[in-house]
């Protein structure tokens, strides 16, 4: 079903009326069901940086330079207390060190770092594939299946709960969390689900705290920043950025990207021939699929590109539409999978750029390594009409796959 459009705000006396275009993140990057048409379009239909009067009123950016600009000045554009879209304010969840600014920022990334760092990363290689392998056991010979529901939601939970060293007994719980979190439109349709996931991961820091061991959690209680240990309270909003960012951002990537091979078979092929291609080709699909639309708060009076923005407005950089910006490359709406290089701001950029990017990368090149490998052709289903969700992480809202059943 079409999203409705949301209420109109007013538009501040600083906006001139040359930059207003009304777009709403929500109902119209929704359109058609494709979410990364509707922005690419933004390309043709609004100004590079246009304001618009939906969700609390907001700017946006289309362009990758203007994307880049924005991330690489975080003195001028704030990570912190960019609440977006409005709702996200009267709960001020944390997410550090998401919505912190340096020095604080960094302060708490490197700790993030001591696991996701590369080295600590390709530790992981063979569990993740002995998880892929387990989902692939369980569709393989069905001829089919909805691919959000049975792969691409339970690889980065387990995934998840594996890094953390939680009881794989709890997933199905997990799973139901992640579900929620995903599918919601509102907030307060995705609070219910996160707090339950929120009681759960205090329960274990409690359980950390009495029994430490080599875990990210146990890791983070035994931290310090500027000399002080981490609150339970800070650990806690460090365990919910890594679910919430390494659920979405695996997730949407793997089932957009699983979308377009089921939909060109010659490109599903060649990288079952060529699987030495597979890195290279993540990076261009990730270009032409990216999905998040980041914030920033303006953080003082300034001009962008001449343009007056003023304190506390809130910036949305469509990471879509610049990683699609044919200024930056040719024919971008394409995949080249012979593209020599496939610039793109999938995982942002600057300080801010994704921490789990390179845990990312490993969970997208095993899935389709072993999912080419064992998975016969695989197709979208006859009559399956693709739904999307937009937002700041814009998503599809599930996936049906079919396959010739092996004899």
């Amino acid at each position: 079903m079409p999203t409705a459009k949301r209420k109109l705000w007013p538009i501040p006396d600083h906006v001139a009326a040359d930059r207003i275009f009304d777009f709403d993140i929500y109902a119209d990057s929704v359109a058609g069901g494709d979410v990364h048409s509707a922005h690419m379009a933004l390309h043709q239909k609004a100004p590079d940086v246009f304001f618009t009067p939906r969700n609390g009123g907001h700017w946006m950016l289309t362009r990758y330079a203007d994307v880049q600009k924005l991330m690489l000045n975080p003195e001028s554009f704030s990570s912190a207390d960019s609440f977006f879209p409005p709702d996200f304010a009267k709960f001020r969840i944390r997410l550090p060190p998401q919505d912190m600014d340096d020095p604080e920022h960094m302060r708490y990334r490197l700790l993030l770092m001591k696991f996701l760092a590369p080295k600590q990363v390709v530790l992981l290689e063979s569990r993740i594939r002995e998880l892929m392998t387990a989902l692939i056991d369980n569709v393989v010979d069905k001829g089919g299946c909805e691919f959000m529901a049975e792969v691409s939601v339970p690889l980065p939970v387990k995934t998840f709960m594996s890094v953390m060293h939680m009881d794989l007994a709890r997933y199905a719980q997990f799973v139901k969390w992640a579900n929620g979190i995903l599918a919601a439109e509102s907030l307060w349709q995705r609070l219910p689900h996160f707090m339950r996931m929120t009681w759960y991961l205090k329960s274990l820091i409690k359980q950390r705290k009495k029994n430490p061991g080599d875990d990210p959690v146990s890791m983070l209680l035994a931290a310090t920043v500027d000399g002080q240990r981490l609150s339970d309270k800070r650990v806690l909003e460090v365990c919910n950025l890594l679910f919430l960012a390494g659920l979405d951002t695996v997730t949407n990537a793997m089932t957009f990207i699983a979308k377009h091979l089921a939909e060109n078979p010659a490109q599903q092929q060649r990288l079952r021939d060529h699987p030495e291609q597979i890195p290279a080709a993540i990076e261009e699909l990730m270009r032409r699929y990216s999905f998040l639309n980041v914030p920033r708060r303006v953080a003082q009076d300034l001009e962008f590109n001449g343009i007056k923005m003023r304190k506390n407005d809130i910036v949305v950089a469509s990471l879509s539409a610049a990683s699609n910006d044919e200024r930056t490359l040719s024919c971008p709406a394409m995949v080249d999978l012979d593209r020599p290089k496939s610039p793109h701001v999938a995982f942002n950029t600057g300080p801010h750029n994704c921490a789990g990017a390179t845990l990312a990368r490993l969970e997208l090149r095993v899935f389709l390594e072993e999912w080419l490998a064992r998975v016969p052709p695989f197709t979208v289903a006859e009559n399956f009409r693709a739904q999307a969700r937009g937002g700041p992480v814009m998503a599809l809202e599930r996936l049906d796959l079919r396959w010739q059943k092996k004899s």
